[in-house]
């Protein structure tokens, strides 16, 4: 992502001075919160929660065997099988949980921990989006479903109320079978009111309009030739069960030393990635991650 950046990083530097006077500079990063972004799987549709829509006690359909039961929506949101890192809190933009919740005539059911990987009440299969149950019922209970849907690849970045994000290193995650089907994209979105104020009122006021073209990488080589620099492969590595990765994994880093993409809360800033169609890769995993610090806003 290197020369896209809004505004240079600031520094804090302190002055020395050698023993005729001369000053000694030394420059380091603000000592700022860091935050993390980790973006959902593009090979996984079950991963794509950040725009995910949100069901509450769907009355799932009986298949016919009373065992198995069929939601409305298939690519059901996964936050229980380690699909996506630090899952277990992730909460939805009205804080409710993404985890599935399931009721027999109202009483609530347990899943099966992966884990353990039996016991339980029922197991889900998120992309069919089907819930089934261990025991059959016999057919005459009500089985309702409460759940997160995908409803598109986009993972959107943006500071909390009154705070600025410095986006200091980015990396893009490929495993080694990746088969890249469709564009990543990565786009600065920010208020009309502050950036573009000559285009309203035809745009309405605070709506989020797109700052400069994408970064827009059409190919695995579209990557390579734009990151800094790239890591040593990961092997294959922890075992053969869920918790393994089992293929090589490559990294591509884009590193700012010099300067951070800025992102002002309350100029409505946020940076959106997704892939350009919401065509789902093929192969194991396909991620980016951003390194970020968040300070007060300083305008």
């Amino acid at each position: 992502m290197a020369g896209k950046d809004f505004r240079a990083a600031q520094k804090i530097t302190t002055f020395k001075t050698t023993g005729d006077g001369s000053p000694i500079l030394a420059s380091r990063k603000p000592d700022a919160p860091k935050l993390t972004f980790i973006t959902p799987n593009w090979c996984d549709r079950t991963t794509w929660y950040s725009a995910s829509e949100y069901v509450e006690d769907e009355v799932a359909e009986d298949s016919g065997d009373h065992t198995t039961y069929e939601l409305d929506n298939q690519n059901v949101i996964d936050t229980y099988h380690g699909k996506i890192t630090f899952e277990d809190f992730l909460l939805d933009s009205e804080s409710r949980s993404y985890r599935v919740a399931v009721t027999v005539d109202d009483v609530a059911k347990t899943e099966q921990d992966p884990h353990v990987g039996s016991g339980g009440d029922f197991t889900v299969n998120y992309a069919a989006g089907t819930v089934t149950f261990l025991s059959a019922l016999t057919g005459t209970e009500v089985v309702k479903v409460t759940y997160h849907y995908e409803n598109g690849s986009t993972f959107t970045v943006a500071p909390i109320t009154g705070k600025m994000l410095m986006v200091e290193t980015v990396e893009v995650q490929c495993s080694s079978d990746l088969e890249m089907e469709d564009s990543f994209t990565f786009q600065a979105y920010g208020l009309v009111d502050v950036f573009a104020p000559q285009l309203m009122p035809g745009i309405p006021s605070g709506t989020k309009i797109p700052l400069g073209d994408p970064l827009r990488y059409k190919t695995i080589v579209d990557i390579i030739n734009d990151s800094n620099h790239s890591y040593p492969p990961y092997p294959v590595m922890g075992g053969s069960g869920w918790r393994s990765n089992t293929t090589p994994l490559y990294i591509f880093a884009w590193d700012y030393d010099v300067g951070s993409t800025m992102l002002y809360a309350s100029y409505g800033m946020e940076i959106r990635i997704n892939l350009d169609h919401d065509a789902v890769c093929g192969g194991t995993l396909a991620t980016a991650t951003l390194y970020c610090t968040s300070e007060d806003e300083v305008l």
